[in-house]
């Protein structure tokens, strides 16, 4: 990983999608934001809407998430949001490589992305994909990720998209936060 061209992306933290399945992720989530904020290098906070009419909404017939308190992002991580190198990207799809996503990465001159958030399923597997075939390199955090689902079995689907990660992003592009820890405490001593 390289740190000097990596911004840590916080996908969808948010409290319309924190439930049984996924809050055991969220002290990790935070654990790994305040490390990365000795770095120096930005964190991208990602914030999903959804919108009357949506493909969510039309298609798959799911009604959540069209304003606070729901898309707030989870109140354990509000004081990262406002430090020095913090910004926050608003979407209404699964990705963050939206066209504003795409701008805001290039803006930061970032070329990789160390990825955590909710949901595996979803958005931060679309996201890598998406980091992936944009050029840019997708590390996800596998222990600050988790899946929401509650239509099937969450720790399925989660372990299942983190294998289609692996196959489709590259199996060494998963990482723990103790890799991304390793690599801060890295760097620093260089």
């Amino acid at each position: 990983m390289r740190l000097d061209r990596a911004a840590l992306l916080v996908v969808d933290a948010q409290n319309g999608f924190v439930n049984e399945h996924s809050q055991h992720v969220i002290p990790a989530i935070v654990d790994l934001t305040s490390r990365w904020a000795t770095t120096g290098r930005p964190t991208v906070f990602t914030r999903y809407w959804n919108y009357t009419g949506s493909p969510y909404e039309n298609l798959i017939g799911w009604r959540a998430l069209y304003g606070p308190p729901d898309t707030d992002i989870v109140e354990d991580l509000l004081p990262f949001t406002s430090q020095a190198g913090a910004r926050l990207l608003d979407k209404t799809t699964y990705t963050a490589l939206t066209d504003e996503g795409l701008a805001l990465l290039t803006e930061l001159d970032v070329t990789e992305l160390v990825i955590c958030g909710i949901a595996t399923d979803a958005c931060v597997l679309k996201t890598a994909l998406d980091a992936f075939e944009q050029g840019y390199v997708p590390w996800v955090v596998r222990d600050a990720v988790a899946s929401n689902a509650t239509r099937h079995s969450a720790q399925e689907i989660h372990d299942s998209a983190l294998l289609h990660i692996s196959r489709l992003v590259g199996a060494g592009q998963l990482l723990t936060t103790s890799d991304v820890h390793d690599a801060i405490e890295k760097a620093s001593a260089a």
